[in-house]
């Protein structure tokens, strides 16, 4: 049987932690799932929730969504470049009155939310369009459609994922990807 190839970011906590563990746990082994985070010195939790997977469904790689050679690298490391589901987790907050944050604080979210997505796209995008397969998941935030009190950056990165997507969405179909 051949396993889809599960491609997720940030990982090292939270919802791509849990998804990453979830996934790689499926009963019929369908999937293998690399696992990836920035920093691989905060793999640990992501250790010990995969048990006995590492090594066998799941791999943990490094990537950061801020640096397209990073990105490539990790893509290149996959067995033929394959990535059937991409699960783009990867994020960052920033919380507080908008007169107390810094533009290159601004720009870190923008950087991470908005462009590390679009990054990976340009990345794995062609080769699912060659193949005319994928899926493509992108975490996102009710705050893409709500902002809230205190969490305006934030807000705005997530608004710009939400838009980005929907446009993205009609060119994915062209290519029957989902």
């Amino acid at each position: 049987m051949n396993q889809k190839v599960v491609l997720i970011t940030g990982c090292s906590s939270g919802i791509g932690l849990a998804l990453a563990a979830r996934i790689a746990k499926d009963e019929k082994k369908r999937f293998m799932v690399y696992a990836t985070m920035r920093n691989l010195t905060k793999a640990e939790h992501l250790v010990e929730a995969a048990g006995r997977t590492l090594g066998r469904t799941l791999e943990i790689k490094q990537l950061d969504v801020c640096n397209e050679e990073s990105i490539k690298a990790c893509v290149d490391s996959l067995p033929e470049r394959r990535v059937d589901i991409l699960i783009s987790n990867a994020g960052m907050g920033l919380i507080g009155p908008i007169e107390c944050q810094s533009i290159d604080e601004m720009k870190t979210v923008m950087d991470t939310n908005f462009f590390g997505l679009v990054r990976l796209l340009k990345e794995i995008l062609p080769d699912m369009k060659k193949r005319k397969k994928g899926h493509i998941v992108v975490i996102s935030s009710v705050m893409g459609i709500q902002g809230i009190l205190f969490n305006d950056v934030y807000a705005a990165s997530k608004f710009a994922v939400e838009g980005f997507c929907e446009s993205l969405a009609v060119q994915a179909l062209r290519f029957s990807l989902k």
